[in-house]
């Protein structure tokens, strides 16, 4: 089995402390591992935090702020979403086996790291600390596909595309040239059954009555 590399922080409490940091500080040109101790983070493991937010997709490799730190993390609510999906894509073997790896079970999470990496249990673990501490900055429920009415309306039958595009057109030219709204009404009626085949000529024959006069304007 491939082996995948991980990355993990020996202090995500703090690491947690120093990206809601990141929300309220201006956004510098370059992330690198002196810039935690200029804002106050400087301990040893404060400076593994910009190689996590590489991981992350929130800097690229040089250490600049990515469209996801950018638009996402400093957007507020608005940007959780943009946040999520770098780190689907960061963390993509992960989602592949749990769709909800971001609120899976801690222990599932630690098996499966342990199980493609040759991480011991305490590092795997420390691992999925790290992971879940990156997503609580993004929102996974607004990250999800959704399936759109274009998305829909492409994967119709093309000929079912093409009658409801003609019918459309033909309620226009007719809307157009009278001057008339056109209104479908759809009337749902229904008889218990019988073998009486009188039951129902006379129900048909009333309702074309009541049909009639009704496109008669009632008179």
């Amino acid at each position: 089995m491939a082996s995948i590399r991980f990355i993990y922080n020996h202090s995500p409490g703090k690491l947690e402390e120093f990206i809601t940091k990141l929300q309220s500080v201006g956004t510098p040109d370059k992330i690198t591992t002196g810039y935690p101790k200029s804002i106050g983070f400087g301990s040893s493991h404060a400076r593994s935090f910009p190689a996590v937010l590489k991981y992350a997709g929130l800097l690229d490799s040089s250490g600049q702020p990515t469209e996801a730190y950018k638009k996402g993390l400093r957007a507020g609510p608005a940007g959780r979403a943009l946040v999520a999906k770098a780190l689907m894509l960061s963390y993509k073997p992960i989602f592949d086996t749990y769709s909800d790896a971001n609120s899976h079970s801690d222990s599932d999470l630690v098996t499966f790291v342990k199980s493609h990496s040759d991480l011991d249990e305490e590092k795997a673990a420390l691992v999925v600390r790290t992971f879940k501490t990156l997503c609580k900055f993004g929102d996974f429920s607004g990250a999800q596909p959704t399936v759109s009415n274009d998305s829909e309306s492409s994967s119709r039958d093309p000929e079912d595309s093409a009658s409801g595009e003609k019918h459309q057109r033909r309620q226009s030219e007719n809307s157009n040239s009278s001057g008339a709204v056109v209104i479908n009404v759809n009337i749902a009626l229904s008889v218990d059954a019988t073998s009486d085949a009188a039951v129902y000529d006379a129900f048909f024959a009333a309702m074309a009555k009541h049909l009639k006069d009704l496109m008669n304007g009632g008179s």
